[in-house]
């Protein structure tokens, strides 16, 4: 008599976090804070998370509106079962009971405008070489444009991106809170669309070339707008060019 065919499990969350050793304890609690803040602040409304793969290493680029819309993206990417693995400002890690969570969820700070900023993509390159998801804002800080558009991105993500190939890069826009609303901090709808992996095969492998690590930028920011377009429901307005000499 055959044995019935084995059930295919639904991936778990907790398979896709690498717990640390020395105090698993402390990183559940932390993962659990972040899990439910997001469920707290926001209600998240997201659209194609199928894009965002069950298992290994992966890297989510988005762009940057507010203060609090990282909970909405930790909120995407743990309601499809992994775990996020943020690129944040140095300063957040000394925040009260928000940097006690970061640490110990093994959250990667940026030590932005010194020569340490690049130990963060190497951080996030050994998270990528455990497996796991790394999440980051490819501008770097909150959009600047007064339309709130995605505005000009460094080029980490791409670095990132191109050195390891095997990860795809799955871009998501996102729209929400004005940043300065005195709703900041009520709880608020977010939309976010996930797209498909951005290809960036023309220039795998070439993380050192400063030409296709910005062609490779500018591919990754065009997704990004698309997708924020689609998540704000509606095309921006095209960019003045400013006067034209002649």
């Amino acid at each position: 008599m055959n044995d019935p065919p084995a059930r295919r499990s639904r991936p778990r969350i907790l398979d896709a976090v690498h717990w640390p050793r020395e105090r698993p304890v402390r990183t559940i609690i932390a993962f659990l804070g972040i899990a439910l803040g997001a469920k707290i602040v926001h209600r998240v409304h997201f659209e194609r998370g199928d894009h965002i793969p069950a298992t290994g290493p992966a890297i989510i680029v988005a762009n940057h509106i507010s203060e609090t819309e990282t909970l909405a993206l930790a909120r995407l990417v743990t309601g499809h079962h992994r775990f996020p693995h943020f690129l944040t400002k140095a300063e957040v890690f000394s925040w009260p009971v928000v940097g006690w969570i970061m640490r110990s969820a093994r959250q990667i700070p940026v030590i932005r405008g010194t020569a340490r900023a690049g130990e963060s993509l190497t951080a996030a390159a050994k998270t990528l070489q455990r497996g796991q998801v790394v999440c980051l804002y490819p501008e770097g800080t909150r959009t600047r444009q007064p339309d709130l558009r995605p505005g000009p991105a460094k080029t980490g993500a791409a670095r990132l991106a191109l050195a390891h190939p095997d990860a795809p890069v799955i871009p998501v826009g996102l729209w929400g809170p004005r940043p300065g609303s005195k709703q900041l901090w009520r709880r608020h709808a977010v939309r976010l669309v996930v797209g498909e992996p951005v290809d960036l095969s023309a220039w795998a492998g070439r993380d050192q070339d400063p030409a296709a690590v910005r062609a490779a930028t500018e591919v990754i920011m065009a997704r990004i707008l698309r997708l924020t377009e689609t998540a704000r429901g509606a095309a921006f307005e095209p960019l003045d060019p400013g006067p034209v000499d002649g």
